[in-house]
């Protein structure tokens, strides 16, 4: 099977660095993140937030560790035959950094594709994905809609009701149970 897999929030666990350091920035002390769209959560403007990870990508994307089971999840699936394709909101010119950050961590990858913040949907599909993992639900929603299945990891910001063809996903040894029972 071809998969695809989110890297922030699924592969790497950003969201834990990126709240500690944007605490710090705008002095804040925000312990949950209930809003996927951090920029509403610190009450600041896209483009301040965005400044903020470009003046700061090297170290936001660097220093976070892998979610827990995710490279161990990651190497189960290749064992068993699957392929996997990175497909991450991050933009080309993060590619560097993000490649580097998975050598760190021994993450095995031969595919990363860069959205840029754009739908995941088209990339979905051009690479022929026959099942996503995903944290961020409207991204889940829309590549469900267009016939391919997800797996949404619990995260704090992801909660709601699911429409069909997304199922949720406690941690990755779950991720990996679901895949196996398919």
């Amino acid at each position: 099977m071809r998969i695809g897999v989110d890297i922030d929030g699924v592969t790497s666990d950003s969201y834990t660095v990126w709240l500690r350091e944007l605490n710090q920035y705008f002095n804040k002390n925000i312990s949950i993140l209930e809003d996927y769209d951090i920029h509403l959560v610190y009450d600041v403007s896209w483009d301040e937030m965005n400044d903020f990870f470009k003046q700061n990508m090297e170290h936001l994307f660097m220093l976070p560790q892998p979610m827990k089971g995710a490279k161990q999840g990651i190497e189960s699936l290749i064992a068993q035959g699957h392929e996997i394709i990175y497909v991450t909101a991050r933009s080309a010119d993060e590619e560097e950094v993000t490649l580097r950050w998975m050598d760190k961590y021994k993450i095995p990858y031969d595919n990363v594709v860069f959205s840029d913040f754009k739908s995941k949907v088209d990339l979905a599909r051009q690479w022929q994905l026959e099942l996503f993992i995903e944290d961020y639900m409207k991204n889940a929603e829309a590549i469900s809609e267009s016939g391919i299945p997800v797996l949404l990891l619990n995260a704090s910001y992801n909660q709601g009701e699911m429409t069909k063809g997304i199922k949720r996903c406690r941690d990755w040894m779950e991720i990996v149970n679901v895949l196996n029972r398919i």
